[in-house]
């Protein structure tokens, strides 16, 4: 079986091409942008996969529906992952931001999306469903290299920097290796992909920095953070199998302690 994923240059699309082995073939950016139908073809006449999961995304929350951009974040978003469902069996990366609280959410809940990335993830979700494809619900990913949140504690917190993390939203931190390995097994139909133990970001960033052992953590509320979108306050998804946050703190430091020669 060939499996082509596609935003392969994105967290959790390089996870997934470094644990696929063989099967997985990757198609980043340098292949062109998916909001044109003429790349989406050209990907699927290349390389002729028997499976897609789809990975691209338009991820600017905060952007998401601005009028300079929003054509091409709902072409990203809710066009692009159909037309490939319409194609080939296709497993495509939803959000939990789909919903808004309280959770946690299990797979057949009622969307309830806030603003206009939740809106357009929501909207993909039955653009994919009603070609025949597969849905699955994923949510607060970290990992090696990544540009998340908990993907630049590392590094930022090594810097000796001063860190501004969440701490009245609850959240279920979910590292790529686990979270590929778990999208690899193409399950079918609706389903969730999240780490087993909730916490709060400023909860997970005091666990990192405890391990690290230099820069400072400090408590911040959602509303203080200045974000243009809404962010729903509990948004957690059942059932929740993936291992917990304070074995992936413990992997993530690691990776990144070998990654530079620590």
């Amino acid at each position: 079986m060939r499996i082509l994923v596609t935003g392969a240059d994105g967290l959790v699309g390089r996870a997934l091409v470094a644990r696929g082995g063989g099967t997985v073939v990757g198609a980043g950016r340098d292949e062109g942008d998916l909001a044109e139908m003429a790349v989406r073809e050209r990907l699927l006449d290349k390389y002729r996969p028997d499976a897609v999961i789809f990975c691209a995304a338009f991820t600017a929350v905060d952007r998401a529906g601005d009028a300079d951009v929003v054509t091409r974040a709902r072409r990203i978003n809710v066009d692009a992952p159909g037309a490939f469902a319409r194609r080939v069996p296709t497993w495509w990366l939803s959000s939990n931001f789909v919903f808004d609280g309280p959770g946690p959410h299990g797979p057949g809940a009622r969307p309830a999306p806030l603003g206009a990335y939740a809106e357009q993830k929501a909207e993909g979700e039955a653009a994919v469903l009603a070609a025949g494809g597969n849905v699955c619900r994923v949510g607060w990913v970290y990992g090696p290299g990544g540009r998340t949140f908990g993907s630049t504690l590392f590094e930022r917190l090594s810097r000796g920097e001063t860190v501004r993390a969440i701490a009245d939203v609850v959240v279920q931190p979910t590292l790529s290796t686990h979270l590929a390995d778990s999208l690899l097994a193409l399950p079918v139909g609706v389903s969730h992909h999240i780490g087993r133990d909730d916490a709060s970001w400023f909860g997970f960033a005091l666990a990192v920095q405890a391990r690290v052992g230099q820069g400072c953590v400090i408590a911040a509320r959602l509303s203080e953070m200045g974000l243009a979108a809404p962010r729903p306050r509990d948004a957690r998804l059942a059932p929740a199998t993936l291992p917990g946050w304070p074995a992936g703190v413990e992997e993530l430091v690691s990776l990144e302690r070998r990654a530079r020669g620590l």
